[in-house]
């Protein structure tokens, strides 16, 4: 392979940023700080940063035909997003596109037409259709939407525990965890805990108790229940919207791929309408390769997502 056939996928997310360089069959990855973003900030050095501290720790190639980065927390604001564009072009050495996450996600667990739940702090929808028309649903954060998401079922397993321990809410395996997550019962384990900037990162950790508790505690499972009905609709609901997405439906991040009950209770209430689980093929990281490369209904997904951020400069080619 050449220089002209190297490509680089970035995939950041809350917890981490993975960077991967590919060349033919040779792989590189580099790992990046998770992305927090502080009150006030844009979150554009953010992201460069965690994007410059994942490439250092690779070599990277003097020529790069392109660059994709999949992002959670992407500037919405189209200056900043032409920005952060040309920082990285600049950085890797390769011409850019910034776009969510969830587009990463779509391309690595189908390769082609259907639906992806991308479920992991938040929650984000995409259903791509043959001729590459796609609905992207959810998206609106923890205090508007982020329905079915680890942070979803994590505040509502916290909260439940709380509730129990004051004895105004049912009993529940959920309060063995309870202290170590929050810190403690005191009020100044509770200031340290709200104070913490990385409070959406533990609030959404204590998913993974719930969803492991599911199968013998009342209160985990009705909060895990409420999840899948949750997923499920959004799910439906962008599917609808793209008749040529077709049944298959696949999921992206660690929520749901680590939790048993989950999977199965998705695969059920997906298949009472008329939709099919099915696993994820690749990573995000192999989805970026796709999204570059414009295999199926990509090309046009890509040309619509270059239009829309405005990337290229008056006179370029979209």
């Amino acid at each position: 392979m050449t220089g002209h056939d190297t490509f680089i996928s970035i995939d950041g997310g809350k917890s981490q940023l993975r960077l991967l360089v590919a060349a033919g069959d040779h792989r590189q990855v580099g790992v990046g700080t998770g992305m927090v973003y502080q009150p006030g900030e844009d979150g554009v050095d953010r992201i460069v940063a965690a994007i410059r501290e994942a490439a250092a720790a690779i070599e990277l190639p003097t020529h790069v035909t392109g660059v994709v980065a999949g992002l959670t927390g992407v500037p919405g604001d189209i200056g900043l997003r032409r920005q952060l564009t040309r920082r990285l072009e600049v950085l890797l050495r390769g011409p850019a596109l910034v776009v969510e996450d969830v587009y990463l996600a779509h391309a690595g667990a189908l390769n082609g037409p259907g639906t992806v739940l991308c479920v992991g702090t938040g929650t984000n929808v995409l259903a791509v259709g043959a001729t590459g028309g796609y609905t992207s649903l959810d998206g609106w954060g923890p205090i508007l939407g982020d329905r079915g998401s680890g942070y979803a079922i994590g505040l509502a397993g916290l909260r439940a525990a709380a509730a129990a321990l004051d004895g105004v809410g049912r009993r529940t395996a959920l309060t063995e965890n309870f202290p170590d997550t929050v810190g403690g019962t005191d009020l100044a384990s509770l200031q340290q805990f709200y104070r913490d900037p990385q409070l959406a990162a533990r609030v959404s950790s204590f998913a993974r108790f719930v969803v492991d508790a599911a199968d013998r505690d009342d209160v985990a499972h009705a909060i895990c229940e409420a999840a899948v009905e949750d997923l499920v609709a959004v799910a439906e609901a962008a599917a609808t919207r793209q008749p040529d997405a077709g049944r298959l439906v696949s999921h992206s991040g660690r929520l749901v791929g680590s939790g048993e009950f989950l999977r199965r209770r998705l695969g059920d209430e997906l298949g009472a309408r008329g939709l099919e689980l099915v696993e994820p093929m690749s990573s995000p990281l192999e989805g970026g390769l796709t999204l570059m490369r414009g295999g199926g209904p990509y090309a046009s997904v890509v040309a619509y997502l270059r239009e829309r951020t405005d990337v290229f400069e008056a006179g370029e080619s979209a």
